[in-house]
């Protein structure tokens, strides 16, 4: 079995099994109903980091369908959780580096993602805290579901773009109001073109999303 690398903390593979005893979860990061065993496990959802989950895979491989991702793209994820996203991602090929700031999930994540080996890098982390631009190579792509928190999430996109110009594009889900942010003060609000291309059911995560969501694409502007 290929090990997984440590992540920029250092945290090694072998703290997976007390990470999920911290958080009292099931040993299991696959399937696409993970986010429902979070929910009977009794697992305590952080309100202030926005956190919901995604519950199926099926809307995971949709989101993939409207990224787009070039062949060769490395992903970047934050707030990647229990890695549904991420392992949709690695399973096609492509090198994925997700960024998870709960340490509750770090166990989980790594687990999900670790049948992939070098291919797939886990950093438990605040993504403000971590050298995107040593991380990523050029052309990379941001795909994530941010925070349901709006004005955290509006952070994190920005701060994303402003740290590397190595992510060129993006794939993010919002809520609804962090893109009518973005439209009310212009198209081009902090260098960034904004674009909803496709709408996500509240229901396709756990606890149920409060408000509407957008899956919206993010352009650099040259």
């Amino acid at each position: 079995m290929n090990a997984i690398p440590q992540d920029l903390e250092g945290t090694p593979a072998r703290m997976t099994q007390h990470s999920h005893e911290r958080a009292h979860l099931p040993l299991t990061g696959d399937g696409p109903a993970a986010a429902d065993l979070l929910a009977e496990a009794g697992f305590d959802a952080r309100t202030d980091l926005g956190q919901h989950f995604l519950r199926s895979k099926n809307a995971a491989h949709r989101l993939l369908d409207c990224a787009e991702l070039p062949d060769r793209a490395q992903v970047l994820e934050v707030g990647a959780g229990l890695g549904t996203l991420s392992g949709a991602v690695a399973e096609t090929g492509r090198r994925i580096w997700a960024v998870e700031k709960d340490r509750r999930l770090g166990g989980i994540l790594q687990d999900a993602l670790r049948r992939f080996g070098p291919q797939a890098r886990v950093s438990i982390s605040d993504v403000r805290e971590v050298d995107l631009d040593g991380g990523l190579t050029p052309g990379a792509v941001l795909l994530a579901i941010m925070p349901f928190d709006w004005e955290l999430s509006a952070v994190l996109t920005r701060h994303v773009f402003a740290s590397t110009p190595k992510v060129e594009r993006g794939l993010v889900v919002l809520p609804s109001r962090v893109l009518e942010q973005y439209q009310a003060t212009g198209e081009a609000a902090g260098g960034l073109r904004l674009r909803e291309v496709d709408g996500i059911s509240r229901s396709e995560f756990w606890p149920k999303a409060p408000e509407a969501l957008r899956v919206v694409s993010i352009e650099r502007l040259r």
